[in-house]
């Protein structure tokens, strides 16, 4: 078996026992832990399944005209792939190498690809940012040579934010709109996973795994140097923060691959369990679009699994 094909067999569990022997080095290290958790409550939500067998998911986004799109691995093949809310699916993109992190945008779809477990270890150079038109689905490259690109957000200014959490050199980069510039954001951000960007006030979120608690990050844009951080209080070992976004609300919603998906109001330094259970979920987005609940939360899992997430009365 060559090297690249013992990278894609490499499944959800595989992905997430390797992904907890790392964690459990990073205990045995020892990052210090940022200060006073979170106050953490529950406040369950229904969760409801609106597919399944669909292989391993990593990431969702809507299009906002009706159709989801996510980024699966099926076999040894990985794809965007789209779904309309009666449930029809077809292949948007095929043949995408290890995708990630899909942000849509100026009627296009930006993805990452190279988001590979072994990819980090090794610190191949085989990611790359990529364009699909919406409508046409003609692609585009946008930057290349890139060290697993898992988390991504798009910038007002058309720039892009990577993350990558596992290697030598962990954190988030920040690529120029055309793709030919690269510069470190806030240093001090380390083994970086989700992403999500908040236009209000203009700051990148990104979830911190493989430290002894789950921790959220979020940068400052305008002033990179002012980084404030949220400690959830969940061992890290168990929790394993994924992808993340900012709800209508204003709040934070997180999905962790160890089965909990969790909304965090960090200007109350508060926190609650929506969902518990679901494990290897891996990325959170509320519905736009026709067919798509905009109080609805959608999430996706390694197993292949779109679940709705809806609040319940009281």
């Amino acid at each position: 078996m060559s090297h690249h094909a013992q990278r894609r067999r490499r499944g959800p569990v595989a992905r997430l026992a390797l992904t907890a022997m790392l964690a459990l080095v990073t205990v045995v290290g020892g990052t210090a832990a940022p200060a006073s958790a979170v106050a953490i409550t529950r406040c369950p939500w229904r969760a409801t399944t609106v597919a399944s067998g669909l292989g391993s998911l990593e990431n969702l986004g809507f299009d906002g005209a009706g159709t989801m799109l996510v980024s699966r691995t099926v076999g040894n093949s990985g794809q965007l792939y789209r779904l309309t809310s009666d449930g029809r699916g077809s292949t948007f993109v095929p043949n995408v190498a290890a995708p990630g992190s899909i942000t849509v945008a100026d009627g296009a779809a930006y993805f990452t690809t190279g988001n590979n477990f072994l990819s980090g270890v090794f610190g191949s150079k085989d990611g790359s940012i990529a364009r699909a038109d919406l409508g046409t689905g003609a692609l585009t490259t946008i930057a290349t040579k890139l060290t697993m690109p898992n988390g991504m957000v798009r910038l007002p200014d058309g720039s892009f934010v990577v993350s990558r959490n596992i290697g030598w050199t962990t954190g988030l980069t920040r690529i120029s709109t055309d793709g030919t510039g690269e510069t470190r954001l806030a240093p001090s951000v380390t083994m970086a996973n989700g992403l999500t960007y908040d236009p209000v006030h203009n700051t990148v979120i990104a979830s911190m795994d493989l430290h002894p608690v789950s921790t959220l990050a979020i940068v400052d844009i305008a002033d990179p140097a002012h980084i404030r951080t949220v400690n959830l209080g969940l061992f890290g070992l168990f929790g394993f923060p994924d992808d993340l976004t900012v709800g209508p609300d204003g709040l934070i919603y997180l999905a962790m691959d160890g089965g909990d998906i969790v909304r965090v109001d960090p200007d109350h330094h508060a926190a609650c369990t929506l969902a518990s259970g679901l494990f290897g979920s891996t990325s959170v987005r509320f519905g736009a679009g026709p067919g798509w609940d905009p109080q609805a939360l959608y999430s996706t899992d390694l197993f292949g699994t779109i679940r709705k997430l809806t609040p319940t009365a009281g």
